[in-house]
């Protein structure tokens, strides 16, 4: 298991955003709808970063020449969205999980079954402490000999495989995981349930089905499988890194995000 190495974490800044042309309104629809496309295209351009302070409603009033009223609407908004969390006394800050939120979802796949109506179970295959660098587990974001707790699981909807599970943990984030055995919650909702994380990592990938995976998940050798690789962190600190893999023919996976524009 050779998991991609994180991107490099950059400390937040307290910056003001410059009037440029860049912030310009496009002019399709309501006004406040406009100045929530215009602040949200820079966050998603990386202009702003998670943590980051976005200027305050009166620096918005006077980029965008209107009324507090307007902004604070657009503002509201967006915080509705989840894309920027307000606070009164540090202000407007983009959110620690909007990459969750608008680039690829981070949920557990007992909500998206059980949101279906079908009957969800799961069932912990294989649960050890190892050793990163040892038994042909490699992490490039921690240190070699760190300890971590794999965990491999298989979910389920109507007793047919929809996912089989193989995850590792970084117990320096959260020491207290090696006494959890996962016998009433799912690996992944217990660590979203009890761990914070700040960013988030995902690559998607094909792959056909080994005899070993076949087995698991009841296809045949050389099914078409897709292969979900995560890694997350909390202000740089490695939480966990996990591949979801899905029989081809069973896996869905939606990611909406929409600066609402009105249709032509």
């Amino acid at each position: 298991m050779k998991p991609s190495p994180p991107k490099e974490k950059r400390e937040p800044m307290n910056c003001e955003m410059p009037k440029t042309p860049s912030f310009a309104l496009d002019g399709q629809g309501p006004l406040f709808k406009q100045i929530g496309r215009a602040v949200t295209e820079q966050i998603l351009k990386g202009r702003y970063k998670q943590g980051e302070k976005l200027p305050s409603e009166a620096e918005l009033t006077e980029i965008f020449n209107t009324s507090r009223q307007t902004v604070n609407k657009a503002i509201t908004e967006l915080a509705k969205s989840g894309l920027v969390e307000r606070n009164r006394r540090a202000g407007t800050v983009v959110s620690w999980q909007f990459q969750e939120r608008f680039v690829l979802p981070l949920r557990d796949v007992s909500d998206e079954i059980e949101r279906t109506k079908q009957l969800y179970e799961y069932r912990i295959l294989e649960r050890r402490v190892i050793r990163n660098g040892k038994g042909g587990v490699t992490w490039p974001a921690l240190p070699a000999g760190a300890r971590l707790l794999f965990i491999e699981a298989i979910h389920l909807a109507d007793n047919l495989p929809v996912q089989l599970e193989t995850r590792y943990i970084n117990f320096d984030a959260f020491p207290h995981v090696e006494h959890e055995q996962f016998q009433d919650v799912p690996p992944s909702k217990w660590l979203l349930d009890n761990i914070p994380w700040s960013e988030v990592e995902h690559t998607v990938r094909a792959t056909n089905a080994s005899a070993d995976l076949a087995n698991k998940l009841g296809v045949k050798v050389g099914a078409a499988l897709l292969v979900v690789d995560r890694q997350t962190f909390h202000r740089g600190l490695p939480i966990t890194v996990v591949h979801l893999t899905y029989p081809g023919d069973r896996f869905s996976i939606k990611g909406r995000f929409s600066l609402d524009r009105p249709e032509s």
